[in-house]
C-alpha cells in the first residue's frame, strides 16, 4: 500500500533503473536521473499554499483548486478532506553535471540539452507511472501538470500555476537559493515532480524551514556562472532577463545537438550546491 513516502521512494527509483525513457539513448545510454530519489509529504490543505497565492500570485492553484477541478472533469467525487501532495527530486547525473560546468560559459552542453528534454518526457511518465500504481488500490491522484487545460504559465512574469519546486519546499525537502533554484540534500542540479493524491499521509512539515532562502549561504557561486548576469545578491534572480538567454539557446541546440528545446542551467554546476546542501 501507498502508505508512506518509503513506498513512493521504491516506486520511482524502481522506474528510474528500468524505463527507457531514464537512459541518455541518444547520447551513451546512462541515466538521466540516478535511481536515488528523495520524496516528501504536505498536507494538501497546509495554509502555505494560500501564502502561495499571495506571494505568487492569485492565478496559483491551491491543491484543493486543482483537484476540484479534476473532479468536476472527471465526474468523481470531490473529497477535500484527506488530499496530500507528494513531492519529489530526480537528481541528475553526475557526468552530466560536470560536462555542463566544462562545456561552455555562455552554452548547455550536450547531455544537459537531453536531460532538459527527455529528462522532463520521463519526469511526466514517472507522474502517470504513480497514478496508475495507486489506482491499483484505488486511490485517486491527478498531476496538473499533465492536463494543459488546467496548467498554464504566466509569461509575463514567467511563473506557473503549479509548480513542483514550491510543493517541494511545502513538504520539506529544502530551500530555495538566490538563482531560484532549489537547494536539496540532492544539490540544486535536479528536476522535480508533484501530485495530489486523495489519501491523508504523515506531513513532512516539520522538516520545512521557516526561512524560504534557508540552505542557501550566499556564496555567490551561481551569480559568476551565470552568462546575462540575471542573478544578484539585491534582487537575487531576474527572470526577464534570464528567459529570453535561455529561448536563445533554442537555434544552438538545434543545430548542434539536433532536438528542439531551450535549455542552459550554467548556474546549476560548479556552484556550492550543486550536489547538496552545502556548510554555513
Amino acid at each position: 500500500m501507498a502508505e508512506n513516502k518509503r513506498w513512493f521512494i521504491k516506486k520511482i527509483n524502481k522506474f528510474l533503473e528500468n524505463d527507457e525513457s531514464n537512459k541518455m539513448s541518444k547520447v551513451d545510454g546512462s541515466f538521466i536521473f540516478e535511481p536515488n530519489v528523495l520524496v516528501g509529504i504536505a498536507d494538501g490543505n497546509d495554509p502555505i499554499y494560500n501564502k502561495y497565492k499571495e506571494i505568487i500570485g492569485k492565478f496559483y492553484l491551491t491543491p484543493s483548486e486543482a483537484y476540484e477541478w479534476y473532479c468536476e472533469k472527471e465526474n468523481k467525487e470531490i473529497r477535500m478532506k484527506n488530499l496530500s501532495i507528494v513531492a519529489y527530486i530526480l537528481p541528475i547525473n553526475q557526468k552530466t553535471k560536470m560536462e555542463n560546468l566544462n562545456y561552455s560559459k555562455t552554452m548547455p552542453s550536450e547531455r544537459w540539452a537531453h536531460t532538459r528534454l527527455f529528462g522532463e518526457q520521463a519526469n511526466m511518465n514517472i507522474l502517470e507511472y504513480l497514478i496508475n500504481e495507486l489506482k491499483k488500490y484505488g486511490i485517486n491522484a491527478f498531476a496538473p501538470t499533465l492536463d494543459k487545460r488546467l496548467f498554464k504559465i504566466n509569461r509575463n512574469i514567467w511563473a506557473s500555476n503549479w509548480s513542483h519546486r514550491h510543493n517541494c519546499f511545502a513538504a520539506g525537502l529544502g530551500s530555495f537559493g538566490l538563482s531560484d533554484g532549489f537547494i536539496n540534500a540532492r544539490g540544486k542540479a535536479m528536476r522535480c515532480g508533484s501530485l495530489i493524491i486523495d489519501l491523508k499521509l504523515p506531513s513532512d512539515a516539520l522538516n520545512r524551514p521557516s526561512d524560504p532562502y534557508e540552505y542557501c549561504i550566499n556564496c555567490g557561486d551561481c551569480i559568476s556562472r551565470c552568462p546575462v548576469n540575471a542573478i544578484s545578491f539585491h534582487n537575487r534572480h531576474d527572470k526577464m532577463i534570464c528567459a529570453p538567454h535561455v529561448t536563445s539557446t533554442i537555434p544552438f541546440i538545434n543545430q548542434t545537438y539536433g532536438i528542439n528545446i531551450y535549455a542552459c542551467g550554467l548556474c546549476q554546476v560548479g556552484v556550492s550546491c550543486s550536489n547538496g546542501i552545502p556548510k554555513k
